[in-house]
């Protein structure tokens, strides 16, 4: 158990402590009493084992372990001297660690503190989960992370591995999407999604009441992406008279790209009547759902214009004898392109329709 007030005036000592001249010093200086008062009396050779023997011919030694009441160790410490590049021995104190099955260990100057899981995968960066600065890190927060990381029933227990697996995963997770969400974006900058087009057509028209089209959303998309490639039948470059401009919306959506009015359409060979491109959106949801329920309820998670519940939908449709709802609004084109979106989420093809135009 942790004497959580005496390791205060641990802290505070040695950030009064002047420089231990060498790496001994530093342990019996610094290392030892942090430990002492978390649980892990050096006295005790049932509880911490100096210069402990490790590898099959046990020829290396690390600094200090930490044994459970079984006498095995919890958890490895290696000490270097103050103002050392503990970078320089990350491999070493990871390879002792894993070869002796220690779910934990520790690179320490006495004034930083590397934590590490050494059975967990990827780089050494990518194992570990924790740092301590003794001198200028918060004393209340150095006393949390010591008691959660190596407090003597924490660690004998494997809640410190716990806490420390679930701090490394969320850490790790943290950093990918940083690392993610910057290439997905530019990804669909260049090669816009048919619902990102649809919320800034949108939003636009919302604005201005003017409608612009699909190859004008795409090449402003494309120049923020700084030249990446759009997808085919969006242009990049620029054309060499203006675009036309955009007629205000008269109320029926007409599309980024005019679209015919259709006359019908053929789905799995059937004929279905539609005189307009809302009908054939309505209607193929409606036939997807009344033929593969339990697909489509696992489809809509990925298509943006079905939703349980009418609520955010702008023109909402429900589909008869159910709980799903259509966003109806939108140029002829959208409604085409969510129509073949939700076949191919139901495990068909853009050839298993075949529109008609009047």
């Amino acid at each position: 158990m942790s004497d959580l007030a005496a390791l205060r005036q641990e802290i505070e000592r040695i950030r009064g402590l002047g420089t231990p001249p060498n790496e001994e010093a530093t342990k019996f200086q610094m290392v030892l009493p942090i430990l002492q008062q978390l649980g892990w009396d050096a006295s005790d050779p049932s509880r911490v084992i100096p210069e402990y023997a490790v590898g099959v011919r046990k020829s290396g030694k690390v600094d200090l372990a930490l044994l459970s009441p079984r006498e095995q160790p919890v958890a490895l410490i290696e000490a270097k001297a103050v103002g050392a590049r503990i970078e320089d021995h990350v491999d070493q104190v990871l390879e002792y660690a894993f070869k002796e099955g220690v779910d934990l260990c520790v690179l320490t100057t006495g004034i930083i503190w590397w934590l590490y899981l050494p059975r967990e995968r990827g780089r050494p960066d990518d194992r570990r989960f924790a740092e301590f600065d003794v001198r200028t890190d918060s004393i209340d927060q150095l006393l949390d992370d010591f008691e959660t990381y190596l407090d003597h029933t924490a660690l004998v227990s494997h809640e410190a591995v716990k806490r420390a697996q679930e701090v490394l995963a969320a850490r790790l997770d943290s950093e990918r999407l940083q690392a993610e969400i910057p290439r997905i974006w530019s990804s669909m900058l260049g090669n816009p999604p048919q619902e990102l087009i649809e919320i800034i057509e949108a939003r636009v028209f919302s604005s201005i009441r003017l409608r612009p089209s699909g190859d004008q959303i795409g090449e402003f998309l494309a120049g923020l992406a700084g030249g990446v490639s759009a997808p085919t039948g969006v242009r990049t470059n620029r054309p060499a008279t203006p675009p036309p401009v955009p007629k205000p919306d008269s109320g029926t959506p007409t599309g980024r790209a005019e679209a015919s009015r259709p006359d019908g359409f053929r789905l799995w060979g059937q004929e279905y009547p539609a005189r307009r491109w809302k009908e054939v959106w309505v209607t193929i949801a409606e036939t997807l759902y009344a033929r593969h329920p339990d697909q489509f309820r696992a489809a809509i998670d990925s298509h943006p214009n079905v939703h349980v519940g009418r609520q955010g939908l702008r023109s909402p449709i429900q589909i008869s004898g159910s709980q799903y709802w259509l966003e109806s609004h939108g140029s002829a084109g959208a409604m085409r392109s969510r129509s073949i979106r939700l076949l191919k989420l139901c495990g068909y093809t853009e050839a298993d329709v075949e529109f008609r135009n009047a």
